[in-house]
């Protein structure tokens, strides 16, 4: 795969997981109101934008999923 820089964006994954506060506060307001209701999707619209610009900018296709940390006792086990 080839590696692609952006000028001025620097490291993409860091402004991204910088972003992951803003996406929460979006589907916390989003659970505000009624389901497919205009609200709700103007919401969602906008999750969904930043979810593919983070994809755009890491190719990381579900970046802002939630991520299993493992310790090393559970590798070591495993």
């Amino acid at each position: 795969m080839v590696k692609i820089n952006y000028v001025g964006l620097g490291d993409p994954k860091a402004h991204f997981e910088a972003l992951g506060e803003y996406r929460h506060k979006l589907l916390e307001m989003r659970k505000k109101h009624r389901p497919f209701g205009t609200d709700f999707l103007i919401l969602d619209a906008a999750i969904k934008a930043l979810d593919t610009a983070a994809y755009h900018f890491t190719r990381e296709p579900d970046f802002y999923a939630i991520r299993v940390v493992q310790s090393l006792n559970n590798r070591a086990a495993g």
